[in-house]
């Protein structure tokens, strides 16, 4: 009888493990990838099941020191992360601070951006030119300047005010809203009582290239506090080379649910999947408050209009077939000038949205 009494109270502590087992969390990462190797914008995806545990919120651990909490069952969130060997952990933790669950991926952050003759790193970093907004702004400075005074079409106006600002923030990041990096461009402006109101803000580079170039890739990061503040967003890059003047113009117009580009010549070719564009839809919901990776890839055509390539917008790559919108062309002075350009276009209802801004980071262009 002693011998059954110590076998039932043995078999009920293995029941109790195997339930508390049960009743446990299950953290599994998602990215950054095993043996990958990241830029400093790490983004960390990770998930917990919540099998009748009582964890509250997951913490994210780096290299042994604490990134921040989140309470939720599942994690996605970009940080900003040194160069060199890193190990992200997640734990899945009780309102008590017991940890239930946890799980690590190791990874290497290395900048793939180096200033050369190929590559322009942090165009968002150049500065600005003084005074910042003119409806005359210099050429070829090597500076950040507004414009307010380039059409947006009938009934638009100019915006009451408008600003260029460089976001510094210090080690460690306390919060990624701003910057990726800890130095980042913010870019606003405050929207006229009536119409459409518009600014293009451009830098040109600092160096200009000595030789022609024909391929191009324009990688960067944005946030748009307030999506619902924008009519349009656009991004761009341009280029003069041989008297002609490359014009690789993209925007997400939120009005019409479309990603458009610019013809070379003529105007905009919003890519609907007729007329031998490809389809590539937007909207405001993919610009949803927080840091989002835009990646075009281009080429120039030996007669200077402009060929677009892809689109990779938050890790997801579209093919454009090497669109041709057409073979216009545009002629330009300063040969070897290139520069990055965004545009911010204001909704008609400035009553309720008078701001429009966007927080620029990580902004490298890529030709070769």
């Amino acid at each position: 009888m002693l011998w059954t009494h110590k076998y039932k109270l043995a078999s009920l502590g293995l029941a109790a493990l195997l339930f508390t087992a049960r009743l446990g969390a299950t953290v599994t990462i998602t990215s950054p990838a095993g043996n990958s190797t990241s830029i400093n914008a790490v983004r960390i995806t990770a998930t917990a099941t919540n099998e009748g545990s009582s964890f509250t919120h997951l913490e994210v651990w780096d290299n042994g020191t604490k990134l921040g909490d989140v309470f939720s069952t599942s994690v996605n969130a970009i940080y900003a992360l040194p160069d060199g060997a890193h190990t992200t952990t997640v734990n899945a933790v009780t309102g008590a601070g017991v940890v239930l669950d946890g799980n690590n991926i190791s990874y290497t952050v290395s900048a793939p951006c180096s200033n050369s003759s190929t590559v322009q790193c942090g165009f968002d970093e150049l500065g600005s030119t003084n005074p910042q907004i003119s409806c005359s702004p210099p050429s070829g400075a090597g500076l950040w300047s507004g414009n307010p005074c380039v059409a947006q079409g009938p009934g638009s106006s100019q915006p009451t005010s408008a600003s260029i600002q460089t976001i510094t923030e210090g080690a460690p990041l306390q919060d990624n809203a701003h910057t990726l990096d800890g130095k980042s461009l913010h870019l606003s402006e405050t929207q006229a009582s009536v119409g459409l109101s518009n600014i293009l803000f451009k830098a040109d580079t600092p160096t200009p290239t000595s030789t022609l170039q024909s391929n191009w890739t324009l990688d960067m990061y944005v946030n748009l506090p307030n999506p619902n503040a924008h009519i349009a967003f656009e991004v761009d890059v341009q280029y003069v080379w041989g008297g002609f003047w490359t014009k690789f113009y993209t925007e997400c117009a939120f009005d019409k649910g479309l990603w458009g580009v610019f013809d070379g010549g003529t105007g905009w070719r919003f890519l609907d999947g007729t007329g031998g564009a490809p389809l590539l839809t937007c909207s405001r919901s993919q610009f949803s408050p927080g840091w989002h990776h835009i990646v075009w890839n281009f080429q120039r055509a030996s007669g200077g209009y402009p060929i677009f390539s892809s689109l990779t917008f938050d890790s997801q790559t579209t093919s454009l077939n090497n669109y041709v919108p057409s073979t216009a062309t545009l002629t330009g002075q300063n040969q070897g000038v290139f520069g990055a350009l965004v545009q911010l276009d204001g909704v008609q209802n400035a009553s309720q949205f008078p701001v429009v801004d966007v927080y620029v980071d990580k902004l490298n262009v890529i030709h070769q």
